[in-house]
């Protein structure tokens, strides 16, 4: 049994329509959850939430419509996934409404087994045929990476390859990677082939997407079809060789995919605890010094955010595990003005 599907992995754009703040209630996140730290690109500072990044002041920028740069990594993309109303569609819609300049958006497709399969994508089969040539491709270059990880004197080390077409300054290149083993090795088929498009040609994707109501996976394997092609060596002519059957299967599988596939964020307790240490320690930890403990307790109370789904899960979890914590946790919820909670978990 297969888990695929095709994602956003990335996605980049400035806009001199929204401030940082109107920024952030466009895309339906909470300003709360954002941290400040320092900007790169030139920008000076950053508002920074679970991989979603938002730039601003420009360095030597004096425009009355200064520049703010939206960036999503992958685990960005997964957030606003999660923590918004809004779709990557409402976000294209604007893009091609003028309201933000896309600079990068990476589109990626799964190839999952988790039941002891071997998927569609053989990495190391993609990396002989690479090395050995036997593709024809419109990118002039192409690299095979073969990454690894020292697990222990007694223990094996942890290879993770890579094959990328193209260069990493190109309008557009082709990623495949060991997703499993970039994880640390899972034990399941995790490979990933990810379109990396900068400027006009992630224009031109949005545009094929959106106003042309091209189907995802029919995008997304045109895309691949016009660039790449892993061929038999039956023909003289390379140009004349026919494509390899399990290329032209995973290319007819994406084909079949048609919308974009949500994919929850890794969201657990201790994540919420080395976000709250690592991310948002030091600005705790001033709070306390100048205000205290209490004033803590009393701001936490008059927040107007609530607490989600995911949060509320996380809290029912715990609960579960340590049911004798419960009085602790009702005292706390009392005071963070959040009784109704434990009434809805349990």
């Amino acid at each position: 049994m297969t888990d695929n599907c095709i994602l956003v992995d990335w996605f980049s754009a400035t806009t001199t329509i929204y401030s940082p703040v109107t920024l952030i209630d466009y895309l339906g996140l909470d300003i709360n959850s954002f941290t400040d730290l320092h900007g790169f690109y030139g920008y000076a500072d950053r508002l920074y939430f679970g991989g979603i990044s938002i730039h601003y002041n420009q360095r030597g920028n004096d425009s009355d419509k200064p520049s703010v740069l939206l960036e999503m990594s992958g685990k960005g993309c997964r957030q606003f996934e999660t923590s918004s109303n809004r779709t990557f569609y409402d976000l294209f819609d604007d893009v091609l409404n003028g309201e933000f300049n896309i600079t990068r958006l990476d589109v990626a497709y799964d190839d999952i087994d988790k039941n002891g399969g071997t998927g569609l994508l053989d990495i190391k089969k993609i990396a002989r045929f690479t090395l050995h040539q036997r593709f024809v491709s419109k990118w002039g270059s192409g690299q095979i990476l073969d990454s690894f990880e020292v697990n222990g004197n007694c223990e094996p080390m942890t290879h993770a390859l890579t094959i990328q077409f193209g260069s990493t300054k190109s309008d557009i290149m082709l990623r495949i990677y060991d997703k499993a083993q970039e994880r640390g090795g899972l034990d399941y088929h995790w490979v990933r082939a990810e379109i990396v498009l900068r400027r006009e040609r992630a224009l031109d994707f949005i545009k094929n997407l959106c106003t042309h109501k091209m189907p995802l996976g029919k995008l997304y394997s045109g895309v691949l079809k016009n660039y790449l092609r892993f061929i038999r060596m039956d023909h003289s002519r390379r140009e004349r060789c026919t494509v390899i059957g399990w290329w032209d299967s995973f290319l007819n599988h994406a084909d079949k995919i048609k919308i974009f596939t949500k994919k929850e964020v890794d969201y657990n307790l201790s994540n919420v605890c080395r976000y709250v240490l690592e991310q948002a320690g030091n600005s705790i930890s001033v709070f306390l010094s100048c205000y205290g403990v209490e004033e803590l307790l009393n701001q936490l109370h008059k927040r107007k955010s609530q607490l989600n789904t995911n949060q509320r899960r996380l809290i029912a979890d715990f609960l579960e595990n340590h049911p004798d914590c419960y009085d602790d946790v009702k005292e706390t919820m009392n005071i963070l003005n959040n009784p109704e909670v434990l009434n809805d978990l349990l």
